[in-house]
């Protein structure tokens, strides 16, 4: 069975470069009523930084979390967040809005649930770097952690990869699908850790334990990690496991799912 996964990423592999072409296309397309264009796609997530920044970097709120500006904090989580709800929100259509292009022209399916994690990765870096430039208004200067980045990115991408190989299959296969997947994301914002530090909560602890256990909270913390605390990625071992174990299934389930299906999507919509 692990054939299907092998397969999907060849395909994936192979075709990477017209991935990154519907991407631009897509961009553009979803842009080309506005005078600005795609340029908005770059304004937007500015913007977003900005009004953060004012609110709770200049204005309403002045704690601390762990030694670092709340302002900070709420940035490193908010930029994975952002990259992770405009992957996921579009991966769930992404082979039901781009099946009629990609039957036409031969392209293999198993590309359409990448495109989205492309289009946002763009906005991703740009929030990436004004939220470091942030971080140096404040005095916080690198550190041999931040080159855990790069593992924090790669473990972003391999979990939406197989979160959208497999919900966006399930979103053609079940057509109640979407709308449950939407509503119980809503809440992973709240469970997720972006704006609420569970350490300061009163929860009780097995709950806390649970939460930091969520992929979407593992995300997050890969990121607040590298870049604010000076920790190792790995400093809790039995989440890492959890993860990548989760991921995996994902992947593999995923993979499985798409490849037996694909043949009848067509028939499905």
């Amino acid at each position: 069975m692990m054939k299907d996964l092998r397969q999907v990423l060849q395909e994936i592999g192979q075709h990477l470069e017209i991935a990154v072409r519907l991407a631009r296309f897509n961009i553009a397309s979803r842009w080309a009523d506005n005078y600005l264009g795609s340029l908005w796609n770059y304004l937007e997530p500015c913007m977003y930084i900005g009004t953060y920044f004012v609110i709770f970097g200049l204005g309403m709120y002045g704690g601390t979390i762990n030694g670092q500006p709340y302002i900070l904090w709420l940035l490193i989580g908010i930029v994975p967040w952002y990259f992770v709800k405009g992957s996921f929100s579009r991966g769930l259509t992404s082979i039901k809005s781009q099946l009629g292009m990609l039957t036409k022209t031969k392209f293999p399916m198993s590309i359409a649930p990448v495109v989205p994690m492309i289009e946002e990765f763009r906005r991703f870096i740009i929030m990436l770097v004004m939220s470091i430039g942030v971080m140096f208004l404040f005095g916080v200067v690198p550190t041999v952690s931040w080159l855990q980045l790069g593992y924090a990115i790669f473990a972003m991408w391999a979990f939406l990869l197989g979160l959208n190989l497999l919900t966006s299959t399930l979103t053609l296969l079940v057509p109640d699908f979407q709308t449950a997947a939407n509503a119980v994301f809503r809440l992973a914002f709240f469970i997720s850790g972006v704006i609420i530090n569970f350490d300061a909560r009163s929860m009780p602890e097995t709950v806390v334990v649970i939460l930091k256990m969520m992929p979407f909270y593992q995300i997050i913390d890969n990121f607040r990690a590298s870049l604010l605390f000076n920790q190792s990625v790995f400093h809790n071992p039995l989440n890492t496991v959890f993860f990548w174990t989760l991921t995996l299934l994902m992947l593999w389930g995923g993979s499985i799912a798409h490849v037996r299906f694909r043949g009848k999507f067509m028939d499905l919509i």
